[in-house]
């Protein structure tokens, strides 16, 4: 693994820990796992349709925009 995508994990797993604990605090993780289970039970269904056309969207922008430019510079490389 290369030691940029390691260092970003890293920062990942600790900016999502502190973020959880100023959040919840230190109190029983299991009582608050499922009390985030249910916010997002009770969203309504509009909302996960407006967040799954977003990530559509930005996938399908990932395919048409990025990839074929990540292509194009590994074939000039050859």
């Amino acid at each position: 693994m290369d030691r940029r995508v390691l260092f970003d994990a890293l920062l990942v797993v600790v900016g999502g820990l502190v973020a959880y604990t100023e959040t919840f605090g230190f109190a029983d993780p299991r009582a608050t796992i499922r009390e985030i289970l249910v916010v997002f039970l009770n969203l309504d269904v509009r909302v996960y349709l407006v967040l799954s056309g977003l990530f559509g969207i930005v996938f399908v922008g990932y395919l048409v925009v990025y990839l074929p430019q990540k292509d194009a510079q590994t074939v000039r490389s050859r």
